[in-house]
């Protein structure tokens, strides 16, 4: 009888994902997912699939007497407010209790998805790694402090009471089944010419399965207590715009703007979410870090979880034919 594994956030991005390399590798799976959600991207999978809130103590219990893994994706991404308790109670609180309840049943392991904001990044020539500090409080945003405080939980808990838990920490996940769009969404804008510009910064960009990969490999690999940069390219904007349009068979248009203009219209826009209660595109906070360069170095996940490293065009065309087999693009 296989290995069963408990994967919250199953009908997520990366869930979805995640969901396919276990099965892949030979693991049963007892998929996690909100009531009433959807469960288009898990359609006709071999896993049973159970709803319920990671909030919810009683379920958890009960939903994961059975399994001998966890792998926590469930997480709350908004960082539009910046503040809201809600984050800190799932993205925490939620944390304890997986962790808690694997402990109580004697799990081989739990693998814990982070986020690469955990550690300060850096220039292209000397990109954060696994031991830089955590100063993404600068953005006083909750998705990024409640994530970091989660790892140090985490951490702490395999230190004082040799809990078996492995911290992945993804960058910018580019791939399918990303049905809110989130991360792809400005994939979408390009490819339908509504890019109005982009700014200086630039991120590390990952393929979402090559991720799902190193998820699935930490249930076996890597060392227990420690953290893994999850990511492949480190990309400003304009080369990965430029290379998305290539992609697109487009020609490359958009203009690069200053961060003065760009911060001008995030407050703008952040002003005006504030009085009508609706989410800007671009708010004062992404804004300022659309003009960081969050660069990053793989190379532990790469040697110690077998971390793939597909081109990010290959990541941009699953992305986009995923959009189109599912209406979101002409």
């Amino acid at each position: 009888m296989s290995k069963q594994v408990f994967i919250t956030g199953a009908n997520g991005m990366l869930g979805a994902s995640v969901t396919r390399e276990a099965l892949q590798q030979g693991f049963s799976v007892k998929a996690q997912i909100l009531p009433g959600t959807s469960t288009q991207v898990l359609a006709g999978l071999p896993i049973e699939i159970v709803e319920g809130n990671i909030l919810d103590r009683d379920f958890l219990e009960r939903e994961m007497a059975s399994c001998q893994y966890v792998i926590n994706i469930a997480a709350l991404t908004t960082i539009w407010p910046r503040r809201l308790d809600i984050i800190h109670q799932v993205n925490f609180e939620g944390v304890k209790n997986i962790a808690e309840i694997a402990q109580k049943n004697g799990y081989t392991r739990m693998v814990q998805i982070g986020t690469a904001n955990s550690f300060d990044h850096g220039p292209k020539n000397n990109p954060g790694h696994e031991n830089n500090k955590y100063e993404g409080h600068q953005f006083k945003m909750d998705y990024m402090d409640s994530k970091y405080r989660a790892q140090c939980y985490l951490l702490d808990l395999h230190a004082t009471q040799d809990f078996p838990v492995i911290i992945v920490n993804p960058t910018y996940m580019i791939g399918p089944f990303d049905s809110g769009p989130t991360s792809g969404r400005m994939l979408i804008e390009l490819y339908n010419n509504k890019l109005p510009g982009y700014a200086g910064g630039g991120k590390n960009f990952v393929y979402s399965k090559d991720v799902a990969v190193a998820t699935v490999n930490a249930l076996h690999m890597g060392r227990l207590g420690e953290c893994y940069i999850v990511g492949n390219e480190n990309l400003y904007f304009g080369e990965m715009f430029r290379r998305a349009a290539g992609v697109f068979n487009k020609p490359f248009k958009i203009k690069k703007f200053p961060g003065f203009a760009i911060n001008m219209v995030g407050a703008i826009n952040s002003l005006k979410a504030k009085m009508t209660g609706k989410a800007p595109k671009l708010s004062y906070s992404m804004a300022k870090m659309a003009s960081v360069k969050q660069f990053y170095a793989p190379d532990k996940a790469r040697k110690e979880l077998l971390l793939p490293s597909t081109p990010i065009e290959e990541a941009i065309t699953d992305c986009m034919a995923w959009y189109k087999e599912n209406g979101y693009i002409a």
